[in-house]
């Protein structure tokens, strides 16, 4: 689940049920409602709704101001029409690698980001999986100590603690491959983490990144030498606590190669604000 705080929670209602056509799951007092995004629950809290922790998932994150919200978006040229036929303003954008978000900005200032899945071959997907570690040393390259330090805008994560954070995706996201490959089949149950209680907790913003960046190339070499040596690969799962499959091989490292990249690119937009 995904919280954000509002200051108008009939507003966000409006713009989000009537507005983006999410479906209202329920609403509690005070001041507090979820919305399913396309299967994925947003929890909108409104000034009165105090301690959100009783209302949240184990699983859960809470969305620092300005930032953005993710949802499946389908048909995204379609989504853009219907938003415009309701008078919502989307920015559709294409990124390099082939990806395409279709970006609305809600009443306080979230971004909603609606996401779609690009159909690739196996293939391209490991070519542009293993593409990461040269595209992020790429973007780290010629850059001093002082430079990992500089972020795109204030309260967004710097250089330095970007890198750390694609290393400890890659690492806590290993398991459930890992489990897929050796073990299809089995249950399998995956923690979650809060990328920024890790980042404060294990210290981005101090540690050199050199070992994060080894660490993020040697898991990644490890993966495509797995994938490509066991027959069948692409396609194992685990399953999850109601026996159902989780996320196939193929699909979890697409959206691992995807994700550096967005971070990567966050990288180069802000190498280009301070001309580094």
């Amino acid at each position: 689940m995904t919280a954000v705080r509002v200051a108008d929670l009939e507003a966000s209602l409006r713009f989000y049920v009537d507005g983006l056509g999410f479906g209202l799951v329920w609403r509690a007092t005070p001041d507090i409602a979820v919305v399913d995004a396309a299967g994925y629950p947003i929890l909108l809290a409104g000034p009165a709704a105090g301690d959100l922790r009783p209302h949240l998932d184990e699983t859960h994150a809470v969305v620092k101001p300005g930032g953005t919200l993710h949802a499946f978006g389908g048909d995204l040229a379609a989504r853009r029409a219907a938003l415009a036929e309701r008078g919502i303003a989307a920015t559709l954008i294409e990124r390099a690698w082939g990806d395409r978000i279709l970006q609305v900005t809600d009443p306080d200032g979230y971004t909603v980001a609606f996401w779609t899945i690009v159909e690739r071959t196996p293939e391209e997907v490991l070519d542009l999986y293993a593409s990461g570690v040269p595209a992020l040393r790429g973007a780290l390259a010629g850059l001093g100590e002082k430079d990992l330090d500089l972020a795109r805008r204030p309260g967004e994560w710097t250089i330095r603690q970007i890198v750390h954070h694609l290393a400890d995706s890659e690492a806590t996201a290993l398991a459930g491959p890992k489990f897929a490959l050796a073990e299809p089949g089995r249950r399998f149950l995956r923690n979650a983490y809060d990328p920024d209680r890790w980042a404060e907790r294990l210290d981005y913003a101090g540690r050199a990144i050199e070992p994060a960046v080894e660490l993020f190339a040697a898991i990644r070499a490890h993966m495509l030498q797995l994938v490509r040596h066991l027959p069948d690969a692409w396609d194992r799962s685990t399953v999850d606590a109601a026996g159902s499959p989780s996320t196939p091989v193929g699909v979890h490292l697409s959206m691992l190669a995807c994700h550096a990249l967005e971070h990567i690119e966050e990288i180069w937009e802000t190498r280009r604000v301070y001309r580094c």
